[in-house]
């Protein structure tokens, strides 16, 4: 029980850490100025989801190892972002054009999809839970859930841009930044729903 209201708090701070970072921190607008935008909204989210991380650390009595989780993520998120910039990019996203764009969403990409999974997951667990995609305790599901929602929604933002509808929200990569935030926050909450089931129908087979 203590793992579901530390999963649950780190979650709902993630949000809103993502919103205030995304859409109220930066004196530029989204939807107007994209590259500004996240030129301040990303380094915002970074530090933020390193508190986030050893918030989390402080909460499960594991604050040894907070600098360790630390390290591996700040290395994962900037190798991530270069494997995702590239896949971008071969999924459409100009070469040699908007780079600047491309960079700052790889990095948002990055940011919420690896720093909520350090928040989460313990370090022998990443290929159980992403590799055989079988997440069984309430920090797997979390960690799963707003990976993959984020992905999810990433590429569900991509799929507006080549349609002629001349809107501003269309300029790249303004839709895929927000579906990324809304496909976190349903991460969040579907991580939610998942984890309450579990607890619900577990506690009904031990009686």
């Amino acid at each position: 029980m203590k793992s579901f209201g530390t999963e649950l708090v780190i979650g709902l701070l993630s949000i809103g850490l993502n919103y205030g970072a995304t859409f109220k921190l930066p004196t530029t607008s989204l939807l107007k100025e994209p590259v500004p935008t996240l030129s301040t909204a990303v380094p915002a989210l970074f530090v933020g989801h390193i508190m986030l991380i050893v918030l989390s650390n402080v909460f499960r009595g594991t604050t040894n190892k907070a600098l360790k989780t630390v390290g591996y993520s700040i290395l994962a998120c900037l190798v991530s972002t270069g494997i995702l910039h590239l896949i971008t990019v071969l999924f459409g996203a100009p070469l040699t054009e908007k780079i600047p764009n491309t960079f700052l969403f790889s990095s948002y990409l990055s940011i919420l999809t690896i720093m909520p999974c350090f928040e989460a997951l313990e370090e022998n667990v990443w290929i159980k839970v992403f590799l055989q995609h079988s997440p069984t305790t309430t920090s797997e599901i979390y960690a799963y859930t707003q990976a993959i929602c984020a992905l999810s929604g990433a590429w569900i933002g991509a799929i507006v841009l080549p349609l002629d509808w001349d809107r501003d929200w269309q300029a790249w990569p303004i839709s895929c930044v927000i579906s990324t935030y809304v496909g976190h926050s349903v991460g969040v909450l579907a991580a939610l729903v998942w984890s309450s089931l579990k607890l619900l129908f577990g506690k009904k087979k031990s009686e």
